[in-house]
Formats: C-alpha cells, sequence, structure tokens
C-alpha cells in the first residue's frame, strides 16, 4: 500500500509539472507516437485473478476508461498508419496513438471488438498461428496456473535433466516469470508435463484461455482490425536456437498469409524480450515493424524495436484504487522505469 500511495504522488507531480515529457525525451518516447498493449479482456476483474496471470488481466470496464482517456488526447489509428508516420518523420497535427492486443485470446472477440467498434476505434492482435482456434492453451497460462495450485501447498518435483532455478519461495507469478524467461520452450514443456502428471487441470479452469480460431480471425481482419504475428508458440527468441527461430518467425507469418491474405509486417517479441540476434532474426523474415514492451531500441532496426507501454487493470490506480490519468499516464512515457530501470534482458546470451 505504501508503495502504491508513492507511485500515486510521483505520478502527480509528474503530471502536474509536465516532468513526464522531460523523461520522454530521455527516454524517447515524447518522440514516437503512444502504442498500448494488452492481453485477456474479461468481464470482471476478480472473478479472473485466481486462476490468471494479473498482469495479462484488464477488465471491460477498465478498458474502456483507458481507451475514453487516450481518445480525448490522441487520434487513434491503425498500425499502418502510425508506422508509416515514424518512418516518414512526418509530424502529425494531433498525437497520434495505436492499441494493440498480444496472444490473440478469444475474450479479445468478446469482449474488446464490441467496445472497439462502438467507440470506431482501429486495434491490432498479435496471434501464436500454431494454437489458433482447437483447445490449445499458451504455455504461460498453463504454467501459471499449476504453479498457483502448488506453490506454497506442497512440494515441488524433482526436475529431471532441467537445471530449473530455486522457484520455492517465489510467488507463482515470480516463478513462472523467471522460468518463461531464462529456459527453452522445450524446458517449460518438460516442466508443464511433469507438474500435469501429479496434478492434471481440469478442462473448466482451461476454457478461459481458448484463443480465437480461424473464422473469427477472418472477421475481425474485415472490420480493420490488424492482425500480426507472435511467433508460431509464443517462443522467447533470445532462449531459442537460430533454426527454432527462424521456422518459428517464418511460418507464423506464412501461417498468417495463407489463412487471411495479404502482408503480414508487423511482428511482437513475446514477453518483450530480444537481443541483437533476434532483431536481426525479425529483420531476416521480413517483418518490417516489430514492438517491444520497453524503451530500448536497436539503432540499425529502429522500426523492429518501438515501444509500447504493456498495461493492465492496476496500471492506471492510484493509492485509493481509483482510475488516475496522471498513472497512466506515466505508464504511457515509461517514467517509472526510469527508478526501477527495465528488468527485461537484452544482452546477448553465451551458447
Amino acid at each position: 500500500m505504501k508503495r502504491d500511495v508513492l507511485k500515486a504522488r510521483a505520478a502527480s507531480l509528474l503530471y502536474g509539472t509536465g516532468l513526464y515529457k522531460l523523461i520522454g525525451s530521455l527516454n524517447g518516447t515524447s518522440r514516437l507516437p503512444v502504442i498500448v498493449a494488452y492481453h485477456r479482456v474479461v468481464e470482471t476483474f476478480k472473478a479472473s485473478l485466481q486462476t490468471t496471470i494479473p498482469s495479462l488481466l484488464i477488465s471491460r470496464r477498465m478498458l474502456e476508461r483507458h481507451l475514453d482517456w487516450l481518445g480525448r488526447r490522441y487520434r487513434l489509428v491503425d498500425l499502418d498508419e502510425l508506422a508509416a508516420r515514424i518512418e516518414s518523420g512526418e509530424d502529425s497535427k494531433r498525437p497520434l496513438a495505436a492499441v494493440t492486443f498480444d496472444d490473440g485470446y478469444a475474450d479479445f472477440y468478446e469482449q474488446a471488438m464490441p467496445i472497439l467498434q462502438k467507440k470506431g476505434i482501429p486495434a491490432a492482435v498479435f496471434a501464436i498461428t500454431n494454437l489458433i482456434g482447437g483447445a490449445h492453451v499458451p504455455t504461460h497460462d498453463r504454467l501459471y496456473l499449476l504453479l498457483a495450485r502448488r506453490i506454497g501447498r506442497r512440494n515441488l518435483p524433482p526436475w529431471s535433466g532441467i537445471a530449473v532455478p530455486k522457484i520455492e519461495r517465489m510467488t507463482a507469478y515470480q516463478a513462472t516469470r523467471v522460468l518463461i524467461e531464462t529456459l527453452p520452450a522445450a524446458a517449460i514443456d518438460q516442466i508443464v508435463e511433469t507438474l500435469e502428471r501429479e496434478d492434471e487441470i481440469p478442462a473448466r479452469l482451461l476454457r478461459q484461455f481458448r484463443l480465437l480460431n480461424w473464422e473469427q480471425l477472418k472477421r475481425i481482419r474485415q472490420c480493420g482490425v490488424t492482425v500480426g504475428s507472435h511467433t508460431q508458440s509464443h517462443i522467447i527468441l533470445p532462449n531459442e536456437t537460430a533454426p527454432r527461430v527462424k521456422m518459428e518467425l517464418a511460418g507464423s507469418r506464412a501461417d498468417l498469409e495463407n489463412a487471411l491474405g495479404g502482408t503480414v509486417r508487423h511482428f511482437v517479441y513475446p514477453s518483450g524480450l530480444f537481443n541483437t540476434t533476434s532483431v536481426q532474426q525479425v529483420a531476416d523474415a521480413g517483418y518490417r515493424y516489430a514492438y517491444t514492451g520497453c524503451t530500448h531500441r536497436s539503432e540499425e532496426y529502429p522500426l523492429l524495436t518501438m515501444p509500447r507501454a504493456v498495461l493492465w487493470e492496476n496500471s492506471s490506480l492510484d493509492a485509493h484504487r481509483a482510475f488516475s490519468g496522471s498513472v497512466l499516464n506515466c505508464q504511457i512515457y515509461h517514467a517509472f522505469d526510469m527508478a526501477g530501470g527495465c528488468r527485461k534482458r537484452h544482452h546477448e546470451l553465451a551458447n
């Protein structure tokens, strides 16, 4: 609670004095249009909180508050127009912003799409193509749910042949994040399989994580939603071998183009993690624009490292748990990152 109070006071000071603009000029965000990112959109936040990674959730009501706040301050455009403006360096009479959604959850179609259509707001969805349709659940959701049901209640099983970080004293969220960000996909799959052998997840809990199917993707594309790539299976690029990354980048783009038609030009790095090699791999795969979750950018490929503000239910709450435009503004300009620094890993990993 003390942290929330300090954060709210800092946001009020930064917003009231205009210091957020100085921070924006230092980290480069003030020279760029705003791009915000969301994941799951749910009817009520609390109802989903027990089974879902909290930072992936936003309620319909809070999403609408965010969109209304953005709409009063920016001209909301699609990614093609926004990226073209960045590429040309042309100034806009009114600041531009774009709205994006990662992973391609079905609740985008059910919860977010009606709000966006009502308000006439364009958007983009970044799909994990191997999981489109069917009963597949993103690995990070399955892992979190398994850990949330186990950590603090009973001992974790032995991990055969995997160098697993010490996660016993972490929260389910911390453990999920550490595992996803440090281990290759094959190791994560093995951990999930090990946990599921001892504690199978009921189907009723998995249904909430269902993803868009191809028919829904076609419909939203017809409604003007940009559909971009988020790899085939949500791999963390710096954690994987070059052949695996090449296959996932090229494969996801081909999947979308074959099913939907047109050219896929936009890509989002899963978990926002990238390094010099992975940016080059995205360039080699033919993407024109790629988006991150922080302010780190490549001098060689600035259009492939465009920053976004990744938002969720609590991103805009003040110390009284009420919506605060000043807090949201600081999130958008990454003002709080100045104190804590970027927690993402962008250096090259030793083989």
